[in-house]
């Protein structure tokens, strides 16, 4: 029998809630993957990136994760971004911009930052900032440094993430577009010949339908008999089987065999 697919959107979740380090492996880097009508959007696993910032820092904690949006077609899609929450002692202003590659990117607060005072004060930011997906492809062969700033340059901390973290988001973007590309091949838009066809055989007697497949298979390459009958559904799948291309024929009849 003509096996019946459909595919609904998803969220996935693939691993627990752990933290990944800097000298982990990332087999298991990809937390969360959500389908989308016109994009999938992978979100890695949380991570401490390595502190790099020349002269060391005050940093209590920095956990990053990556979340990458790809498109399905050419619609417009999230930008995709990192997220962050960094606690450092607070004898610095808060940092209002990160630079990588080369470029200053403004910070985005997503929840109020927070101060805690015991024998020290330390502060916690919470931020996003953009990635294009250039910087995730480019990450994935070298590795991604970004250096967080205060509004006057006088501080900065500098983290790095291994390059391992991001082919993780990449070969999970692969994967997906490749069930993306299998499920289009599958569910591909019928023709109206092919279409109308189906639902008339779905309408006839089984009588009628058997009349039509013995006909349509002996005119595969071309009409060279008419179907006759005073039967409406044979009448309009005759008709519609004349309308229809040599590769719509074939469709029609692959979907006969397998009913």
């Amino acid at each position: 029998m003509y096996q019946k697919y459909s595919i609904v959107c998803f969220s996935l979740l693939l691993g627990g809630c752990s933290t990944l380090s800097a000298d982990d492996g990332f087999d298991d880097a990809i937390s969360e993957v959500n389908q989308k009508y016109n994009y999938v959007s992978i979100v890695a696993k949380k991570i401490t990136p390595e502190d790099v910032t020349v002269g060391g820092s005050n940093t209590l904690k920095n956990t990053t994760y990556i979340t990458a949006n790809y498109a399905k077609n050419d619609k417009k899609t999230p930008t995709s971004f990192a997220k962050v929450q960094l606690s450092y002692f607070k004898n610095y202003d808060e940092f209002t911009h990160v630079t990588f590659d080369g470029a200053d990117y403004p910070i985005e607060a997503y929840k109020v930052s927070s101060t805690s005072c015991t024998e020290h004060c330390s502060v916690t930011q919470y931020f996003t900032f953009p990635l294009d997906n250039n910087t995730i492809d480019n990450s994935a062969k070298t590795g991604f440094v970004y250096t967080v700033q205060t509004a006057n340059n006088s501080n900065k901390l500098s983290f790095s993430i291994p390059s391992g973290y991001f082919q993780a988001i990449k070969n999970e973007q692969s994967m997906y577009l490749d069930i993306e590309q299998q499920y289009q091949a599958m569910h591909k838009t019928d023709s109206k010949p092919v279409e109308m066809s189906k639902y008339w055989f779905d309408e006839a007697t089984a009588a009628e339908q058997e009349q039509f497949t013995e006909w349509a298979f002996a005119n595969r390459k071309s009409i060279s008999t008419q179907l006759k009958s005073d039967s409406k559904s044979v009448e309009m799948l005759s008709y519609w089987y004349e309308k229809a291309s040599t590769e719509d024929r074939a469709q029609i009849l692959t979907w006969l065999l397998n009913k």
